[in-house]
C-alpha cells in the first residue's frame, strides 16, 4: 500500500487552518476514494483543536500525530526527518522548509506576494519592511518551486505563477476555495470568546483576519472616524487578532476598533451572526474565504474593488476603493441609513444564492483526492 502524508503541521492561524481542518474532516468520510493508501496525518495544535470541535474521528487513518512546525525552524534535523519515507506528501499550504526537497511533494500555494511583488501594500510599508519581505518571499519561492505540483485556489494565481515565475502550467492545479461545511450546521457553532450583545441604534461591522500588511486593517481607523462625523448611527468595529497582534496596534486603532481575539472554525459563524456587516479592505489576496462566509451568513459585504474579490463575488459585494476611506464610509452609511429595506433584502438573498451556486467543501476535497491519485500514477 502507498504511504500518503497529509501535512498540516505548519498551519497555525487563519484560513489555512480552516481549509486543512475541513479537508481532513471530509477525508475521514471519503477515505475509500484514495486508492490502496495508508494515510498519515500531521496536524498542528490549531488544526487538531478545530477538528476536535467538529466531531472528528481520527481512527480512519493509519497514524495521526500532532506536530507543530513553524517556518524556517522546520529545517532543524529533528523536524526534517519526519517528512521523508512517504510515497507522496501533500502539504495543504506551503511552504514547507525541509532539505533536501521531498520527492513527490504536492504543495498548496496561496502567497500572492510572490507573484505580485509590486502590489499596493508597498505604498503603506517602510523600506526596511519591504526589503525584509522581499527576502522572505525569495526564500519561500525556492521551496515552492521544488514541488512536483502546486495547487492554487483561483485562475489568476495560476496565471501569475506561469507569467512571473515560469512555473510549468501542467504542474499547477486549481482547487477552488469555498465555505466550510460547518457554516451549514448550526449545531457545531460555538460561542465567541467575548459576547457581543445587540444594542439599539448600534451597527456592528467586523472582519475575521490576521494582521498582515496586505489586510489593510489601518483602513478601519479613518472609516470609523468619518462615520462618526457624518452619521447619527453608532457604528462599532470588530477584529479577531491575536494578543501579540493587538498589542502592536496603535492607541488610535484601539480607540476605534474592538478585538474579539482569534477564533476557531466553529466560532466563525457565530461571529458573522453577531455582525450587521463585514468590511473587507484587503489590498492583495490569492483567495480569502471571508467574503463568501459573510454572504452565506446573509451579511452585507463591503469589499475592496479589486479583481481577487470580484473573481469570487461577482456583483454581489458593495465595492469601494481600499485606498479611499471616505468612499467606504459613505457606502456603509448609505446602506444602513438610506437604502430601502426591500432592496437590502434582495441584495443579500442574491449574494447568498451566488455562494450556494459555487463549489462546496466536499467538491474541493474531491479535487484534492483526484490530484493525489493522479500524482501517484505518474
Amino acid at each position: 500500500m502507498k504511504k500518503i502524508l497529509i501535512n498540516a503541521s505548519n498551519l497555525h492561524v487563519g484560513g489555512g487552518v480552516q481549509v486543512a481542518s475541513s479537508f481532513i474532516l471530509e477525508l475521514s468520510r471519503m477515505v475509500d476514494r484514495l486508492i490502496s493508501c495508508r494515510i498519515y496525518i500531521y496536524a498542528s495544535s490549531s488544526v487538531d483543536k478545530n477538528l476536535s470541535e467538529s466531531g472528528f474521528d481520527k481512527n480512519f487513518c493509519y497514524n495521526y500525530t500532532i506536530i507543530n512546525t513553524k517556518g524556517i525552524q522546520s529545517l532543524k534535523h529533528k523536524n526534517a526527518n519526519i517528512f521523508y519515507g512517504f510515497d507522496l506528501v501533500f502539504t495543504i499550504f506551503g511552504p514547507l522548509y525541509v532539505l533536501p526537497p521531498i520527492k513527490n511533494h504536492i504543495i498548496g500555494f496561496a502567497q500572492s506576494w510572490i507573484i505580485y511583488p509590486n502590489n499596493e501594500t508597498n505604498l503603506k510599508i517602510s523600506l526596511g519592511l519591504k526589503i525584509k519581505l522581499r527576502i522572505k518571499f525569495l526564500i519561500q519561492w525556492w521551496f515552492f518551486k521544488h514541488a512536483d505540483r502546486l495547487i492554487v485556489e483561483l485562475q489568476h494565481v495560476k496565471n501569475g505563477l506561469i507569467a512571473s515565475k515560469k512555473f510549468p502550467a501542467n504542474r499547477i492545479d486549481i482547487a477552488h476555495n469555498c465555505v466550510s461545511a460547518i457554516f451549514f450546521d448550526s449545531k457545531l457553532w460555538s460561542p465567541l470568546p467575548i459576547e457581543i450583545i445587540p444594542q439599539k441604534n448600534v451597527v456592528t461591522i467586523g472582519l475575521i483576519s490576521r494582521d498582515y500588511p496586505h489586510k489593510n486593517l489601518d483602513f478601519f481607523i479613518p472609516v470609523a472616524k468619518y462615520l462618526k462625523k457624518i452619521s447619527t448611527i453608532n457604528y462599532r468595529f470588530y477584529v479577531t487578532l491575536t494578543l501579540e497582534e493587538w498589542a502592536s496596534r496603535s492607541k488610535e486603532f484601539k480607540e476605534n476598533v474592538t478585538n474579539i481575539g482569534p477564533l476557531t472554525i466553529s466560532q466563525c459563524p457565530t461571529f458573522y451572526r453577531s455582525m450587521d456587516a463585514v468590511l473587507f479592505p484587503s489590498l492583495l489576496e490569492s483567495f480569502s474565504a471571508s467574503p463568501l462566509e459573510s454572504m452565506v451568513m446573509k451579511r452585507p459585504l463591503f469589499a475592496s474593488d479589486r479583481g481577487f474579490v470580484r473573481d469570487c463575488c461577482g456583483e454581489n459585494a458593495l465595492y469601494f476603493d481600499p485606498l479611499n476611506s471616505q468612499q467606504a464610509a459613505l457606502k456603509v452609511d448609505e446602506w444602513f441609513s438610506k437604502t430601502d429595506e426591500n432592496i437590502r433584502s434582495i441584495h443579500i438573498e442574491k449574494a447568498y444564492r451566488h455562494v450556494m451556486s459555487l463549489p462546496k467543501s466536499t467538491d474541493r476535497s474531491m479535487t484534492y483526492i483526484t490530484i493525489i491519485n493522479n500524482q501517484l500514477t505518474v
